[in-house]
């Protein structure tokens, strides 16, 4: 999978061309500067925009001097050939969009969730594996310095055993959208779970593992998506809930309880780690974590600060897997599993308690249900 160097030993390899399918707010909010950041340091250059709606094409392409636009991916693969793509186009299109890229020769990086439904993820990762190509999926808090930190921590038993964590995520919605497709589940396959549930479930295997669902309820009724949702969930070593929000804030943060001590960790904030022994007092650990800031064969690194570095910093990784075979942050196969954790807490959804209500007004929620009315995904 990888591809040689096309510079002098030591010096920079030549730009790879990347195109991004879907030019609307991902990449206005996320992507564009580090994409900037990386034609501006020689490092790739943005080749191809596509979106069917060209005002979003031609908006963000006063921002890329080279880059062509097109209304559909298969007008950009037939006039370029893009080393990567960027999937950043509604999730029920990752599927159709990725396996699009991947014939045309191009390597994935699919933003998150990989996909609505398990076949679809299944499709993407076979899709790669047969044409050779890369498939990465865009998990950035794989690249916080928190993370690496809580990591090594678990790693050499600070903790103790028995660890049992509590995980709470939620704001009120407030990205922007264009129609409510983002809010029936035959278009979007599910609510907060799908949404900032895969952001989650990543961060929780990095920590323990593989999990196993012992139990999930929610809130979604009639084809509406879930709001909030509780996640019952065991690893081998560890054992927890996990609270999520898309209408309340809450107090955003992953506490981690052992028989020798705890940590808290603000996935929000790329530093936020702290810990205390048993006993103790809390302390703020800061990380040194570093990551390839180019791509050449020894190259110089950095530490992100923010979340728009930390996206750079991925951008950088999966460039350099194309490059140098180096392994990308999250790969399909492995956000396959956060897939197939969500389908799975889908399949045993129950309605979300809701402790204020009399008897008979959690009865009529419960009857509106999505999975009591049997409203699934299409």
């Amino acid at each position: 999978m990888s591809r040689r160097s096309r510079g002098r030993d030591g010096a920079d390899p030549a730009a790879l061309t990347v195109a991004v399918i879907g030019c609307g707010a991902v990449v206005e909010g996320l992507y564009r500067g580090p994409l900037r950041a990386l034609e501006s340091r020689g490092i790739a250059r943005v080749a191809a925009l596509v979106d069917p709606d060209p005002a979003r094409t031609a908006a963000l392409a006063r921002h890329f001097r080279f880059a062509r636009t097109f209304a559909t991916p298969a007008e950009a693969f037939a006039a370029t050939t893009p080393d990567l793509t960027i999937v950043t186009s509604p999730p029920g299109f990752h599927m159709e969009h990725s396996v699009a890229a991947l014939a045309a020769g191009s390597h994935v990086l699919c933003e998150k969730p990989m996909a609505v439904r398990v076949d679809d993820a299944e499709r993407m990762v076979a899709a790669a594996r047969r044409e050779g190509r890369l498939l990465a999926v865009g998990m950035t808090r794989r690249m916080y310095p928190c993370l690496v930190e809580g990591r090594a921590l678990l790693a050499r038993g600070w903790l103790g055993d028995g660890l049992r964590f509590v995980y709470r995520q939620g704001q009120v919605y407030g990205w922007p959208v264009r129609s409510d497709a983002a809010f029936r589940r035959a278009t979007a396959g599910g609510g907060v779970l799908s949404d900032l549930g895969s952001h989650v479930l990543d961060f929780l295997g990095a920590l323990f593992g593989a999990p196993t669902v012992r139990g999930y309820a929610d809130d979604g009724q009639t084809d509406g998506v879930e709001a909030n949702c509780r996640i019952e969930l065991a690893y081998p070593a560890a054992a927890g809930f996990v609270q999520l929000s898309w209408n309340q804030p809450l107090v955003t943060g992953l506490h981690i309880l052992g028989s020798a001590g705890e940590l808290r960790l603000d996935p929000t904030r790329i530093d936020g780690l702290w810990r205390r022994p048993r006993g103790g007092a809390w302390e703020h650990v800061s990380s040194a974590a570093a990551w390839p800031s180019d791509l050449r064969p020894e190259p110089r690194e950095g530490t992100p600060r923010t979340h728009h570095d930390c996206i750079y910093y991925q951008l950088v990784r999966v460039l350099r897997a194309i490059v140098h075979g180096e392994p990308v942050p999250v790969g399909g196969e492995e956000a396959l599993d956060v897939v197939r954790t969500i389908d799975e807490c889908y399949r045993r959804a129950t309605s979300l308690l809701l402790p204020w209500l009399t008897a008979d007004e959690q009865a009529q929620i419960d009857a509106r249900h999505w999975k009591a009315r049997r409203w699934l995904a299409a």
